[in-house]
């Protein structure tokens, strides 16, 4: 699979959104930093990234916690959804179910592939999978949906 960002699909203000949010999260968000995020796909209502799985991230058991498997999905589900919309609009995740499969080793690497099923109101419903780069093993697999056109707290609140 070759890196590539396909711009004939996916809105131009949305790309362009994208490629900032790829730039941030390689470069300035020490998580992602750490994970040597690589987009392998990025389309409409599609994006496929690969990764490193750090030692910091080991469970007792010496393969990589789960909760970074889940942190991996969210961020990369709520990357698909961007793809899917016409219009930047902001989101936020309402659900996320998360299973499980596999384990594997710190210093491995992996990939998380995301699509977005579909857009209904504003609900967009993702679904996708974690797997071993070196051999395609599923590690986990998830669903979700995430709220479009969220709105943050009105200016002057305390919640």
């Amino acid at each position: 699979m070759t890196d590539q960002i396909s711009s004939g699909d996916i809105n131009p203000a949305i790309g362009d959104m994208l490629r900032a949010a790829r730039d941030f999260l390689a470069h300035e968000h020490s998580l992602f930093r750490s994970l040597a995020l690589k987009p392998k796909l990025i389309g409409k209502g599609k994006a496929v990234f690969s990764m490193d799985l750090p030692s910091a991230f080991a469970g007792a058991d010496g393969s990589v916690h789960g909760a970074l498997f889940t942190i991996i999905i969210d961020s990369i589900f709520g990357l698909a959804v961007f793809t899917a919309l016409e219009e930047i609009k902001p989101i936020a995740t309402i659900n996320l179910r998360t299973d499980y499969i596999g384990s594997i080793r710190p210093g491995s690497r992996a990939l998380c592939a995301a699509e977005c099923e579909a857009i209904t109101g504003d609900v967009a419903y993702v679904s996708g999978k974690l797997t071993s780069e070196a051999d395609g093993r599923l590690l986990a697999t998830g669903a979700g949906a995430f709220i479009v056109g969220a709105k943050g707290p009105v200016k002057g609140m305390r919640l």
